[in-house]
């Protein structure tokens, strides 16, 4: 479909490209930075958690502020510019983005949800181990219902804006 949209299938190359810029300005490699702390790691792996989550139609959206500004009607001060959805068509010029969710909001249930499985994986008694899982299928429930307003209800995005778009591929 859009010729915009990236696609990774490990964690490095994705790291690499999401921080290319301080990596380049900072003339130094993905290791490099990580050891001088110049990356935000927090912030990645939980973008990396939300990819893994996402159905195969899904992207990750990034918006610059003005973009978000014209389209929305979002009267809540701090205004989100990256968004999950998935393109439903397009032009030459744009395309139609429906159903799209706040990326940082998912970000954090993706990231409970991997903390989650991860507490199931180490639960040495059934009792935490049952509780886990009940957290796990509700966050799960959250994550699909996504039951906070859509900010961008069927948009049509204007290509040449488009900061980025992701998917993950396994």
């Amino acid at each position: 479909m859009v010729d915009a949209i990236r696609t990774y299938a490990d964690y490095d190359s994705f790291a690499r490209r999401w921080h290319s810029e301080t990596l380049r300005d900072r003339d130094v490699t993905l290791e490099t930075a990580r050891e001088r702390g110049l990356l935000n790691e927090q912030d990645t792996h939980r973008l990396w958690q939300l990819l893994g989550l996402l159905d195969e139609d899904d992207v990750f959206i990034q918006l610059p502020e003005w973009l978000v500004n014209e389209k929305t009607d979002d009267g809540r001060g701090s205004l989100a510019t990256t968004f999950v959805g998935y393109i439903s068509r397009e032009t030459e010029d744009a395309i139609l983005f429906k159903d799209s969710s706040p990326g940082r909001r998912l970000m954090q249930i993706a990231h409970q949800i991997h903390s989650i499985e991860h507490g199931i994986e180490n639960a040495v008694d059934s009792d935490r181990r049952k509780r886990l899982n009940e957290r796990l299928q509700e966050e799960h429930r959250r994550f699909e219902e996504r039951d906070d307003v859509p900010y961008l209800s069927d948009e049509w995005l204007p290509k040449s804006q488009l900061i980025t778009i992701i998917q993950r591929r396994e």
